[in-house]
């Protein structure tokens, strides 16, 4: 079981995700927090496998938290958890195990529980691959990617959510991801 924290500076956001992960036979402890001073202490008093951080927050926000946690000897797995896919790119390079959208989806949530789950039972840290949508840079996860289309010198990058074009040729993804598998 995994022992996990979320913090969130909206009280009613907190309660939801918590109930969330509570229907989730995988987690274990809950700790919640309403800041980030109330996440720092909380995480100084309590071990915990994973934080699911807000990233908008007064004072000390989700990257400053993610920032702080980052240099402990056993850092807990980051998942922010944002109505904001502006911070992608900085949640990555803070080395986050997962990016939520709110409002959460329960079947996304219990893909990222076991993410975390493997992770912690010695797996391998996701390989990100950085895609363009409308303007906006995002990071996804390689293992979410459920097919490949060729689109000419392009690749379109098929998940459950969405669809991405990339600049990479399919022959190049295919050298790429040799290790894993078929593209």
């Amino acid at each position: 079981m995994i022992n996990v924290l979320v913090v969130d500076d909206e009280l009613p956001a907190v309660e939801e995700l918590a109930f969330l992960l509570g229907k989730d036979e995988r987690v274990g402890k809950i700790l919640r927090a309403t800041s980030g001073s109330d996440a720092l202490k909380a995480l100084a008093s309590a071990p915990v496998d994973a934080v699911f951080l807000d990233i908008h927050m007064p004072a000390v926000s989700g990257l400053d938290i993610a920032r702080a946690i980052a240099g402990s000897s056993r850092p807990p797995a980051v998942v922010f958890v944002t109505a904001d896919e502006d911070h992608a790119l900085d949640a990555f390079e803070l080395a986050a195990v997962d990016y939520l959208l709110k409002p959460v989806r329960a079947e996304r949530l219990s893909r990222c529980v076991g993410r975390i789950s493997e992770l912690r039972d010695g797996g391998a840290a996701p390989e990100m691959i950085t895609v363009d949508q409308g303007g906006t840079t995002r990071m996804i996860r390689r293992d979410d990617v459920t097919y490949v289309q060729a689109q000419g010198d392009y690749a379109r990058l098929h998940t459950a959510e969405a669809s991405y074009l990339i600049r990479v040729p399919l022959a190049d993804l295919e050298q790429q991801w040799a290790d894993a598998g078929s593209v």
